[in-house]
């Protein structure tokens, strides 16, 4: 072979192991790009879900005057907290029109009594005025009863609200976050919380005015 022949060959090898490795950089770029768009997805979906397990969907809250507040969990860690009696009791928020949040443990210090009802309800109709008096009895000794309706309109409530003079704080749990981490589904249900936020009584039913005495008794 010539001179000239051999030196065509090894430009003709360079120029194709050029265009070899010229492809070869152009596929690992791409897919490195690839790699880092997948990271990406998965990166934005592990946020998605995160904020979407932590946080319970927007609450609405009525800001017109008067308008109940709104229960939720929203913020709020109920790692350590159960509805049972000698368990801390689950903390709830409740969203008020003006804009302020007040938490279940703010209360903590005074007895609690967290009554679960509905318009609908005989039961909760029946045992109702009794709770008034209680409230009204016993507030000035420090005694908190917090009227958790179950996912009634503002309208429906303030009736109720008027018609039975309830003047103790009323919420609405519009979604049934509240009820679901008392981990009932019964109505009427109370439970009665000491001064130091733990459980005493868990009372599903009716509450005669001898069973209210009773279970009041052991949280004052």
């Amino acid at each position: 072979m010539t001179a000239d022949r051999r030196g065509s060959t090894i430009q003709t090898h360079k120029h194709s192991r050029k265009i070899v490795e010229s492809k070869q950089n152009t596929a690992r770029k791409r897919q490195a790009l690839i790699v880092m768009a997948v990271g990406l997805l998965v990166g934005l979906a592990a946020i998605y879900l995160s904020l979407n397990q932590d946080a319970p969907a927007s609450i609405e809250v009525n800001a017109e005057a008067g308008a109940f507040p709104v229960a939720s969990l929203f913020g709020v860690n109920n790692a350590q907290t159960q509805p049972d009696a000698g368990y801390r009791a689950p903390d709830f928020a409740m969203h008020q029109a003006d804009g302020e949040t007040i938490y279940l443990s703010d209360y903590q210090g005074r007895p609690v009594i967290i009554n679960f009802w509905a318009t609908w309800c005989p039961p909760c109709r029946a045992e109702m005025p009794e709770l008034v008096r209680v409230y009204n009895e016993y507030k000035d000794d420090g005694l908190v009863i917090i009227a958790v309706d179950s996912m009634e309109s503002q309208e429906a409530v303030a009736e109720f609200v008027k018609a039975f003079r309830m003047n103790m704080p009323v919420v609405i749990d519009a979604q049934g976050q509240v009820m679901s981490a008392y981990k009932t589904q019964s109505l009427p249900s109370s439970f009665f919380i000491d001064r130091n936020g733990v459980v005493q009584v868990r009372w599903i039913g009716i509450l005669t005015p001898e069973i209210l005495q009773q279970n009041l008794e052991a949280i004052l």
